[in-house]
């Protein structure tokens, strides 16, 4: 059963669920391709769709003109919420289909535009749950959840030599979050096709998101131990 956001709740059975995800890839990159389809091997709550494309322009065009081409099939088929992401897309140890799905819910219910699976930089975040952080500017767009009022705004925005998706991204749109722990990372082929991260950023990408990781986890923790004390004081207001 396709996911319909508009009528999941916390309460919703996860079981039969599947979100549209949209893989691009390079025709000529079987190596990729074998790959990313063995990421996804026995997990059901993916429908997976290949976006082929050449390459005929530069890198970030490629990936740009492939995810236009993966909205547009979305508005097409009325679906609520779509996952794009590259063919060098990693799941980590944290993935759960119950922790995808229960954030993508909530993330909704707070009117999130992208949902970040992980990152490999950032400038600004701010802890808003135990899972997710608000974000400004983002490095790396290997795993994105992109929901259904963000679709035409995506169709309508010039992209130009130059430019990056996670550049285009950060300047679009405030409504964006990412998972933490995150449950993909960028994987190192030794070279890059379909390029998705800034130019310097592209060079040690394992570092970037280990970096990122570390960070993140710093501010999350000092984050539960605010949220802890908060409701300590709570506590003891109440027993006075």
């Amino acid at each position: 059963m396709k996911l319909k956001i508009i009528e999941m709740s916390e309460d919703t059975e996860y079981e039969d669920l599947s979100i549209p995800t949209y893989v691009i890839s390079l025709e000529d990159r079987k190596d990729r391709l074998k790959y990313i389809k063995e990421q996804f091997e026995g997990k059901d709550e993916f429908d997976l769709r290949i976006i082929s494309v050449q390459k005929r322009v530069v890198d970030a065009v490629v990936f740009w003109k492939g995810m236009l081409k993966a909205i547009d099939m979305a508005i097409e088929n009325d679906e609520d919420v779509i996952i794009i992401c590259g063919d060098d897309h990693e799941f980590t140890k944290d993935y759960t289909k119950e922790y995808l799905i229960s954030n993508i819910i909530e993330a909704h219910q707070k009117g999130v535009n992208i949902l970040l699976g992980g990152i490999g930089g950032f400038q600004q975040v701010v802890p808003v749950t135990k899972n997710r952080l608000w974000i400004d500017t983002f490095s790396c767009t290997q795993f994105m959840v992109i929901y259904k009022q963000f679709f035409q705004i995506i169709l309508n925005e010039p992209f130009e030599n130059g430019d990056t998706a996670d550049g285009k991204f950060s300047e679009m749109t405030s409504n964006k979050m990412v998972l933490y722990p995150f449950i993909s990372v960028q994987k190192d082929f030794g070279y890059s096709d379909v390029a998705k991260c800034s130019d310097e950023l592209r060079v040690k990408i394992p570092k970037h998101f280990s970096d990122s990781d570390l960070k993140l986890n710093t501010i999350m923790n000092a984050y539960q131990k605010y949220k802890r004390m908060e409701i300590q004081m709570k506590e003891l207001n109440n027993v006075n």
